[in-house]
């Protein structure tokens, strides 16, 4: 579906300069700016905001537009100042003086005039020479736009050389800037990876990344779903942009034409090699006038395109059997000088694959291998592809099946690896086709009878040590996956001990995530650094070392240490962005989330989920979809926003279980309950709490069991998990559970001094919002008890809490605020009737009959002093 664009680029992060330009026209002479910059970085549109904030403070404005094709015609920008008719002066000199002396008329005694000059470097010298005038004689206020680098008129640059006028250079938007100016113009959040893409083809210019955006929206490229823009395939450079960057090159002669498209096939490339294949005085002219940038990358020295969109424009536009034999010349040319660096290798095989000449199916696959390293999981597949048709075997098969399943194409992707059975001539290949195809069938098919079967029938043949300890790393995976910690715990023990770094790898992988649910997190934290460096010295493993960072994450968030788990989370995610590693994206968005409702930050746990389920999307990954589309009715239905939160688990409930069960109790079922709590059936949702913790306790989650049961307190019943989290607050490392523990004792026997001891713990462990509700609670059982200022200071604290989380009103804090003497029952049919359900629609919810539910909704009115539903739903905060 196409998507329109809701408005234009806005001006962003250019509050300093624009208050500089007001401040200077406020004074009583008239002030000269010379705006500088590359092309597209917004000097045009920060001279037009200057001009519209001028005519606002009573000046007059003007403009004049400096061309390329006007600039052999004298005055030409400042033809409407002159006369129409009559006598004009001949000579240069008389127009300049006719053409001061009309601009002077146009401001008045008071010189209230503000001229903006755009383009001033195609100024002619007439018109050059007048610019310089007015500035210099304070005619009238001047605003002019200059493109650098590039040759500017000698009157133009005397602006700011000779001190006449301030310059401001302009710079391109930073990534942070770009997702600002994106999610004003889309009016929503945009995921983070589609930031990226589209900041690093723009390189922050303001004008490249409207095109873009305009290109991808029309297309169907950007789209929004699930409540967040994402790109769902590649970007290209739209028909616009390519038009734009033609014009550019129009100006250049045929050989600097030359370097420009070698470079936008081939990009970096040694200057050595590029000095072979073109003229020198192409180089040297395409550098002078900005189009190439050379730089020293090591011992090398490379040249490259000076912007992404060069070379992605010209891809696009230059005829298929140029790239082809461009690409010819540059196999030819780096084969000649040889492959010393990875990259080198991997655009070998990219250029012998575009060249159109059968490539040798080894460099094909070593070049796949490399992409798929480097995340570039289409290009990896065409090598991969294309080595295998030229017999390269079981290597780049395997390539080919895993950049497949990554894609989201599994059926096909256990087709190539189920071919490749045949093939596998030792213990090794077979072990590794057997792990790809299990972890294909089990965690992205949900097929774990035949994920099974593979793994078995792979055991009865391999023997050696390495590769059966592949096999048994695969099947421990499978049962942390099955919400089985201790089985995986057990079955990790041979991985750990056997001192194959691979395998420790994968040992410690899974022995880190299983010790942090079963509330061993010390443990799990020592356990993830021994995985973090066997991981760094093993070779040939597809997850990158900050897999290994799961399991630490986890066990910091068991243990209430939230800015830790925060920040871990957040760096593995920058990890992965850089990468390109999608998977790793999305999981590490969804531990963020999860941190996030921990700590009570449900608006940017909201954000975070959206953008996981953004990315999962994308790879096609049902479990991991499932999980942060949970995470997100849970962040919603914990922050009270019912609509956002029903929809959440609306989409949830249409999402097929897989045979992944991880996560379930605490965030699948967590975040229905939570969707419930916020339409105000907190019946259903304490029903719902209830059994997800029992699966959790009968799967020894110790930290997702005590979240759970924690959350029953916070719903108003507190007595039925005082015990068991009692239990739990023995048996967990850390401070979180005992502080859990402690806020749910505390509220079951009323104890005002206990609740606020909970509340002091809750804030040590990081969970600023829970404590926020414990405070709360402890200002209403101090002002019961006749302490008012206590009271008083408690209710500030819970608020300072609150604002530190967002503002957020969560039901957990409205049944403390506005308790007026409910009873369970009364303030549930209260709640949802201020949300707007019937008496119908509550009697048939809560199966009850029509008539109980208005009797309970009578008393409610008594008690809060209320005559109708809406007075109810400002008393309850609805």
């Amino acid at each position: 579906m196409r998507q329109a664009l809701v408005g234009e680029i806005p001006l962003v992060s250019r509050e300093a300069e624009m208050d500089c330009i007001v401040a200077a026209l406020r004074a009583p002479e008239p002030a000269a700016f010379v705006l500088a910059g590359p092309a597209g970085v917004g000097k045009t549109r920060l001279a037009a905001e200057a001009a519209r904030s001028a005519g606002d403070l009573g000046f007059a404005t003007a403009t004049a537009v400096g061309s390329r094709a006007a600039a052999t015609i004298p005055f030409g920008p400042f033809a409407s100042f002159l006369p129409a008719s009559g006598h004009t002066p001949g000579d240069l000199l008389g127009l300049l003086t006719v053409a001061s002396d009309a601009i002077a008329e146009r401001g008045g005694p008071d010189h209230r005039l503000l001229l903006v000059v755009d383009d001033a470097q195609w100024l002619d010298d007439g018109s050059a020479a007048l610019v310089n005038r007015l500035v210099r004689e304070r005619i009238c206020g001047v605003v002019a736009c200059v493109r650098v680098p590039g040759p500017v008129p000698d009157p133009v640059t005397a602006l700011w050389k000779d001190s006449l006028a301030e310059r401001i250079d302009l710079g391109s938007w930073t990534e942070e800037q770009t997702e600002t100016a994106l999610t004003a113009v889309l009016g929503g959040p945009v995921a983070r990876a589609t930031v990226r893409q589209l900041w690093e083809m723009s390189r922050g210019n303001a004008l490249y990344l409207r095109e873009l955006l305009i290109g991808a929206a029309d297309s169907g490229v950007l789209r929004t779903v699930g409540g967040i823009w994402s790109l769902n395939a590649p970007l290209t450079a739209p028909a616009r942009l390519v038009e734009l960057v033609a014009a550019r090159l129009a100006s250049l002669a045929p050989e600097s034409v030359a370097v420009v498209e070698v470079l936008a096939i081939g990009e970096p490339l040694g200057l050595p090699v590029l000095e072979g294949l073109v003229s020198p005085a192409g180089l040297e002219d395409a550098e002078a006038r900005g189009f190439v940038h050379v730089a020293q990358d090591g011992r090398r020295t490379e040249a490259r395109l000076s912007h992404p969109v060069y070379g992605e424009a010209l891809r696009l536009s230059l005829p298929r059997s140029r790239q082809r034999r461009i690409s010819a010349t540059l196999a030819g040319a780096v084969r000649a000088t040889g492959t010393r660096r990875g990259d080198d290798l991997l655009r070998l095989g990219r250029w012998q694959l575009d060249s159109g000449v059968p490539g040798e199916p080894d460099v094909l696959g070593r070049a796949a291998a490399r992409a798929a390293e480097m995340f570039d999981l289409d290009l990896a597949a065409r090598l991969a592809r294309s080595a295998l048709d030229l017999g390269g075997g079981v290597d780049p098969g395997m390539v080919l099946g895993e950049s497949l399943f990554r894609s989201g194409k599994h059926a096909e992707a256990e087709e190539v690896l189920a071919g490749l059975v045949p093939l596998c001539g030792t213990d090794a290949d077979a072990a590794r086709v057997a792990s790809a195809r299990a972890h294909n069938l089990h965690n992205l098919m949900s097929k774990p009878a035949e994920a099974a079967a593979v793994l078995g029938q792979a055991l009865t043949v391999v023997t050696e040590t390495a590769p059966r300890l592949e096999l048994l790393g695969r099947l421990a995976t499978i049962r942390l996956l099955e919400s089985d910690p201790g089985g995986a715990l057990a079955a990790a023990e041979g991985l750990l001990a056997s001192g194959h770094d691979a395998a420790v790898s994968r040992g410690a992988y899974v022995s880190s995530i299983a010790l942090a649910q079963l509330g061993r997190c010390e443990e799990a934290l020592r356990v993830a650094e021994v995985g973090q460096r066997s991981h760094r010295r093993a070779s040939g493993l597809r997850q990158q070392p900050t897999a290994q960072l799961i399991g630490g994450i986890l066990a910091n968030l068991g243990a209430g240490r939230l800015g830790q788990a925060e920040a871990d989370a957040a760096a593995a995610y920058l990890v992965c962005l850089e990468a390109g590693d999608k998977e790793g994206q999305a999981t590490f968005l969804f531990l963020s989330g999860c941190v996030l409702v921990q700590s009570g930050q449900l608006g940017r746990a909201a954000k975070v989920f959206l953008d996981g389920a953004s990315v999962n999307r994308e790879i096609v990954d049902p479990a991991a979809l499932r999980w942060c589309v949970a995470g997100l009715a849970l962040a919603e239905g914990m922050a009270g926003h019912a609509a956002a939160a029903q929809a959440a688990a609306a989409e949830l409930d249409e999402l097929r279980p897989g045979a992944m069960t991880i996560y379930e109790p605490e965030v699948i079922e967590r975040g229905r309950a939570w969707a419930r709590a916020a339409a105000g059936e907190h019946s259903l949702a304490c029903e719902i709490l209830a059994a997800a913790a029992a699966r959790a306790r009968a799967c020894e989650l110790r930290v997702p069991e005590a979240q759970l049961l924690h959350d029953l307190a916070r719903l108003g019943r507190p007595e039925q998990v005082v015990l068991r989290l009692a239990e739990l607050a023995e048996t967990v490392d850390g401070e979180l559970v005992p502080a859990l523990a402690c806020h749910a004792s505390a509220l079951a026997a009323a104890d005002a001094t206990g609740v606020r001891e909970a509340a002091d713990a809750l804030v040590a462990a990081g969970s600023a919002l829970l404590a926020a509700e414990a405070y709360q609670a402890a200002a209403v059982l101090l002002r019961s008890d006749g302490y008012a200022r206590q009271a008083s200071t408690a209710a500030r604290r819970a608020e300072e809490l609150i604002g530190e989380c967002g503002g957020v009103r969560t039901p957990a804090l409205a049944a403390v605020t506005s308790a007026g003497g409910l009873t369970r029952r009364e303030r549930e049919i209260a709640v949802m009737a201020a949300a707007g359900a019937s008496s119908r629609e509550i009697a048939d919810r809560l199966v009850l009959s029509v008539r109980t539910v208005d009797n309970h909704l009578q008393n409610a009115y008594s008690k809060l002093g209320v005559t109708s539903r809406s007075e109810l739903a400002r008393v309850l905060g609805s």
